[in-house]
C-alpha cells in the first residue's frame, strides 16, 4: 500500500526508510522523493530518512485545476507532513526549490527544524542581475508551450545538463513543474529574519549551479545567522555532518 499522510487540503505520498533521528528530504522542481531519497540513502542506517513528492506530483493529490502554487502553501504542507508523522524537529535536506521549502520553515516554523541543508537554492529577490536571465528563460518557456511542445518546455525549464531520470519525471509531472516555477519568486525575505535565524543552516553550492545560483548561495550565508556555505556535490556527506 502507498504511505499517505496529509498535507494541507491534499494527500502526500511519503517513503521512509531507517530510524533514529528525522530527515526530510524536500525534492526540486521536476524531482521526486524517490529520486531525492536514493541519493541520501547511506543515512537511512543513521536516520529515519523521509522523502515525499509533494502536491502534484507522483501520487501526491493538487487541486484541480493546479495552476500555481508559493512556496508557503509548499511549507504548510511540509510542516503538516512532519506533524502527522510526529518526525519534528528534522533535518531538512531541500534541493533547489525545496531548499526554498526548508529555508521558510527555518525561518518562520523553526520548532520543526533541527537544522538545514540548502541546495543550490534560487532565492533569486536576493540578486538582482539574475532578473535577465528568469526573463528569457520564461519567454522560452512560453515559446515551447505556445508551440505544443512540453518536452522542450520542460527542457527550457531544467536546462540541457539534466539528466535523463530528472527530465522524463519532469515530463509526467509537467504541470507540478510549472506550477512551482510559478511560485519560485514568492518567498519574501528580510534581512533582519534572516540575522535572526537561529537554526543551523548549511547551504551547498554545487558544480552544476548557474553563476545566479552560487552568487546567491554567497549572498544567503553572509546574511543568516547561524550558517556555512559548502561546495561540492555530495549530498549524503553535507547532511551527515549535520547530524548529532
Amino acid at each position: 500500500m502507498t504511505p499517505i499522510a496529509a498535507g494541507v487540503g491534499v494527500q502526500l505520498h511519503y517513503f521512509s526508510a531507517g530510524e533514529g533521528q528525522p530527515l526530510l528530504a524536500i525534492h526540486d522542481i521536476g524531482g521526486s522523493g524517490e529520486l531525492l531519497t536514493a541519493e541520501l540513502e547511506p543515512l537511512a542506517q543513521r536516520t529515519r530518512l523521509i522523502g515525499y513528492d509533494r502536491r502534484g506530483y507522483g501520487a501526491s493529490e493538487a487541486p484541480d485545476p493546479y495552476l500555481a502554487t508559493t512556496v508557503a502553501e509548499q511549507s504548510e504542507d511540509a510542516a503538516a507532513l512532519l506533524l502527522g508523522l510526529g518526525a519534528s524537529p528534522a533535518l531538512l535536506v531541500g534541493v533547489g526549490f525545496g531548499a526554498l521549502i526548508a529555508l521558510d520553515l527555518s525561518l518562520r516554523r523553526p520548532e520543526l527544524v533541527r537544522a538545514a541543508l540548502l541546495v543550490d537554492p534560487p532565492a533569486y529577490s536576493l540578486d538582482v542581475e539574475s532578473t535577465r536571465e528568469l526573463a528569457d528563460q520564461r519567454g522560452a518557456i512560453e515559446a515551447a508551450l505556445l508551440a505544443g511542445s512540453r518536452a522542450q518546455a520542460i527542457g527550457a525549464l531544467l536546462g540541457s545538463d539534466a539528466d535523463q531520470a530528472l527530465l522524463a519525471n519532469a515530463e509526467a509531472n509537467s504541470g507540478a513543474c510549472f506550477a512551482d516555477y510559478g511560485g519560485l519568486t514568492s518567498l519574501p525575505l528580510t534581512h533582519r529574519e534572516m540575522r535572526d535565524c537561529a537554526i543551523p543552516i548549511r547551504i551547498l553550492s554545487t558544480p552544476a549551479a548557474s553563476a545566479p545560483l552560487a552568487r546567491i548561495a554567497a549572498e544567503l550565508d553572509a546574511l543568516l545567522g547561524d550558517s556555512s556555505l559548502l561546495t561540492g556535490d555530495e549530498l549524503a556527506g553535507a547532511a551527515e555532518a549535520l547530524l548529532d
